[in-house]
């Protein structure tokens, strides 16, 4: 099921007119500084800022890893909050492209991750990774993250 959502999200996406790189600063007619909700997002998860991401995500939150390991917002924020949490020395998005249908945007980026696990398994990586966040309530809340290795960079 998950599969279809992801599918009608790319096509939606192949078909959207761009907006490509929009970083405008946040507006009174409710325009959105994605580039920095998209650092705001990566650097509170490297740092631990376990309380913005409990807010931040939304209760639908899914992450699917390049891995093919799929984790929901309760599961993804255990693993942050554990002791033995993975280290996150760079976690870098670039490149930010951005698709907003209404209450719904679609987010597409270039990550650069460079850490360890607790064991010390390097988690270095290059990744096109594919965001979605919706607006509820009046706030912009992360639903959904697609990651897949640059294979570009090997």
């Amino acid at each position: 099921m998950r599969n279809i959502h992801v599918g009608a999200l790319a096509l939606i996406l192949t078909f959207a007119p761009r907006a490509d790189g929009q970083t405008k600063s946040a507006a009174s007619d409710g325009e959105v500084d994605w580039g920095a909700l998209d650092h705001k997002w990566l650097d509170s998860e490297r740092t631990g800022d376990l309380a913005y991401l409990e807010k931040f995500f939304a209760d639908s939150y899914v992450l699917v890893r390049a891995d093919g390991h799929a984790y929901t917002k309760k599961e993804w924020l255990g693993i942050l909050k554990r002791p033995d949490r993975p280290t996150l020395v760079t976690l870098d998005p670039e490149n930010i492209q951005v698709h907003v249908f209404g209450n719904v945007a679609i987010l597409t980026d270039h990550t650069v991750i460079k850490g360890h696990d607790s064991n010390g398994k390097s988690l270095d990586g290059e990744y096109n990774v594919f965001r979605v966040v919706i607006k509820q309530n009046g706030n912009w809340r992360a639903t959904g993250v697609v990651m897949n290795p640059d294979l570009t960079k090997k």
